[in-house]
């Protein structure tokens, strides 16, 4: 996120300086206050992306598209990672499945995402979001490093 979304900026003509110190918690820290700054200006926020995946689109609604789904998921991917849920919220969770399922076979054929994976017709939506994705909903990580 903090190389590929500045890049997709630059198809707007808006350079995100994103501060970079090589530690991860830190430079998240720097990213988030350089995308809502970015957001808080309303002519960056309305430039419009001339090309790439988001043209024809403003600043504002390619990270509503694309930059908060995508840190939605990758919240999932990182609790899980741990061995931990990652509560997400169900409505936001729905909106982005119906969104994903609207792209039909398109969306594997990006390579970005897995083949869905199955999952109950009646499972919890995260859980329909993260299966249809290519995740394993019952996915538990968590596994520990040996300190030697």
């Amino acid at each position: 996120m903090l190389t590929w979304y500045p890049a997709n900026l630059r198809n707007a003509d808006i350079d995100l300086e994103v501060p970079r110190s090589g530690d991860p918690a830190a430079d998240w820290a720097g990213f988030v206050t350089a995308v809502s700054d970015l957001l808080a200006d309303p002519a960056r926020a309305e430039a419009v992306v001339t090309a790439g995946p988001d043209e024809g689109q403003t600043v504002a609604r390619a990270t509503s598209g694309f930059l908060i789904p995508d840190i939605f998921l990758h919240t999932w991917d990182l609790a899980r990672s741990q061995g931990n849920d990652a509560h997400l919220n169900a409505d936001y969770a729905a909106r982005n499945l119906a969104g994903l399922e609207s792209l039909g076979d398109g969306l594997q054929a990006t390579g970005q995402f897995g083949p869905p994976h199955p999952v109950a017709e009646d499972a919890p939506v995260v859980d329909r979001l993260m299966a249809h994705i290519g995740r394993d909903p019952q996915f538990r990580g968590g596994a520990t490093v040996d300190p030697a």
